[in-house]
């Protein structure tokens, strides 16, 4: 496959990839509930809960696991094998591994209940979602890590217009998720979507040598 159609084909995925947890931050933050009441209220949705937080998060994980392999690629093929391309690897790894135990965490109690039908369960609903809050933070540091270590790159290099590289501010709001939490998450979801959009638009400048991808 050519260097320019994979590349573009990456940017396409990290467009799908925060698209479609969209309905998952529509459908609130486990920040949210405060006491037993309110955690048992978060659930309400039910099977629209399960499909929002749990069946199409399965999506941002495999498409955002894509993007990542081509932006890696089209760092490294720019700058070859520097430290800041690394660091954009295991920060991206972080953020989609640990967003994809956070979903899975938080939507354990609802999909329970779909398929057993054991109201018990509910009991586990606080530490479940403060768990999930917890890994939600952690996995914003991720995304802070892949955010600026790609801006370096993409600066150094010019592998991408060099524009793209302000992007590092959005890299501050992940940071911020303890206190700001959703507002902070969405940054994130920005970033990838608008160096999706930049893969696609200057797909061939970034295939170096005619092939960034194998």
């Amino acid at each position: 496959m050519g260097g320019a159609t994979s590349t573009r084909i990456g940017g396409l995925c990290g467009l799908v990839a925060a698209v479609v947890v969209i309905p998952a931050y529509l459908v609130g933050t486990p920040e949210s509930p405060r006491t037993p009441v309110e955690a048992t209220r978060y659930y309400d949705s039910g099977s629209w809960f399960v499909t929002a937080n749990g069946v199409l998060p399965l999506l941002h994980i495999l498409f955002g696991l894509l993007f990542l392999g081509v932006l890696v690629a089209v760092l490294r093929a720019a700058s070859g094998p520097a430290g800041a391309v690394y660091v954009a690897l295991a920060g991206g790894a972080l953020y989609l591994g640990l967003g994809a135990a956070g979903f899975a965490a938080e939507v354990a109690v609802p999909a329970t209940l779909l398929r057993f039908g054991d109201v018990t369960v509910t009991g586990f609903s606080q530490p479940l979602l403060t768990l999930s809050v917890w890994l939600y933070h952690y996995s914003q540091v991720g995304a802070a890590a892949m955010i600026f270590a790609s801006s370096v790159v993409i600066w150094r290099t010019g592998v991408l217009p060099k524009w793209t590289a302000a992007g590092a501010v959005l890299g501050v709001l992940p940071l911020l998720h303890t206190w700001a939490g959703l507002s902070a998450a969405v940054g994130s979801l920005i970033w990838i979507a608008g160096i999706g959009l930049v893969l696609l638009a200057v797909a061939p400048r970034t295939a170096l040598a005619g092939s960034v991808v194998a």
